[in-house]
C-alpha cells in the first residue's frame, strides 16, 4: 500500500516552512548541525515522555519539556514529509524492529537502529507513521503538552502501555533524522533499471548547445594535440633509426680492408 496523498504545502503543516516542506534536508541539516547531537536528543525525549505519563517524575526546575516536545513535532512533520515525497510503504507490523539477530545486537551492543543489518532510515519512518497518521501524532504529541501541564498523575493512567511503543518510535525516527543527516540523504531500494531524476530546473536548449560546442571543441582540440605529438614522435623516431644506420659506402670500405 502506498501513501497517495496529494503536494503537501506548508499549510498543511504546524511549524515547516515552505522551504523545508520543499527540502526537509535543510530542517534535518539545522537542527543536528546546531541543535543538539543525536544522545543528547535521545535523553530530551525519554524526558518529556517521561514527565508526560508520569507527571511527578517531570523535572521542572530544570527541563524544558514543552520546548523539546514541539521540536519533536517538527520532526515528526519532517519526518512525515519523507514519507510522503519518497512515496514509502504503510508496514502490517510496524512495532515488529528486529528482523534479524544482527538487528538486536546492533540495538543492544551499539545503540544502533537497524533492518536486515544495514541502518534503514526509510523503514523507520515507514513504520513510525504505519503506526499511526500524522494526525493521529499530532493528537499523540497535543497529549504530552497538556499532561507536562498536570503537577500529578492522580488514579489515571496516562496512554497506558501505548506509551511504550510510543517513546520507541520517538527516539527511532529521531536516529533515522540523524542517519539521514550523516549521509546527507536517504538511501531507498529500487529495482536496478531505475534512474533518479532530481528537481532540478531545467536547462533551456540554447545553454545544452553552447554546452556541447565547449566540449565538442575541448575534444577537438585534445585529438588534434594527440595526432601532432603521435606525428612529432614518429618524426623523431624516423631520425634515430636514420642516424643509426651504418652507411652503404662504409660497408664497403670495411670489406676491402678485410
Amino acid at each position: 500500500m502506498k501513501n497517495t496523498q496529494k503536494k503537501l504545502k506548508a499549510k498543511h503543516f504546524r511549524y515547516l516552512s515552505k522551504d523545508v516542506v520543499k527540502n526537509p534536508m535543510i530542517y534535518i541539516r539545522d537542527f543536528y548541525r546546531y541543535e543538539t547531537n543525536v544522545i543528547y536528543w535521545m535523553n530530551h525525549i525519554q524526558l518529556f515522555v517521561n514527565a508526560a505519563t508520569v507527571p511527578e517524575m517531570a523535572d521542572r526546575n530544570f527541563a524544558e519539556n514543552g520546548y523539546h516536545c514541539k521540536q519533536m513535532i517538527k520532526q515528526i512533520e519532517a519526518a512525515y514529509v519523507i514519507f510522503h515525497q519518497c512515496q514509502l510503504p504503510i508496514q502490517e507490523a510496524p512495532l515488529d524492529f528486529f528482523a534479524t539477530k544482527e538487528d538486536y545486537h546492533n540495538y543492544l551492543f551499539k545503540l544502533e537502529f537497524t533492518t536486515n543489518g544495514h541502518v534503514a532510515p526509510a523503514d523507520t519512518i515507514s513504520k513510525f507513521f504505519s503506526y499511526q497518521s500524522l494526525q493521529k501524532w499530532y493528537e499523540t504529541m497535543d497529549d504530552i503538552m497538556h499532561y507536562l501541564t498536570v503537577p500529578d498523575s492522580g488514579s489515571y493512567e496516562y496512554f497506558g502501555d501505548q506509551i511504550i511503543a510510543i517513546r520507541e518510535l520517538l527516539i527511532r525516527l529521531a536516529f533515522a533524522l540523524h542517519y539521514i543527516y550523516e549521509d546527507e540523504g536517504i538511501s531507498l531500494n529500487v529495482p536496478s533499471y531505475v534512474k533518479a531524476i532530481t528537481d532540478e530546473p531545467h536547462q533551456s536548449t540554447e545553454k545544452k548547445t553552447i554546452l556541447r560546442q565547449i566540449i565538442e571543441e575541448s575534444i577537438d582540440k585534445k585529438y588534434a594535440q594527440k595526432e601532432a605529438q603521435e606525428n612529432s614522435n614518429e618524426i623523431d623516431e624516423n631520425q634515430s633509426l636514420e642516424t643509426s644506420e651504418v652507411p652503404a659506402s662504409e660497408n664497403s670500405d670495411l670489406n676491402d680492408k678485410i
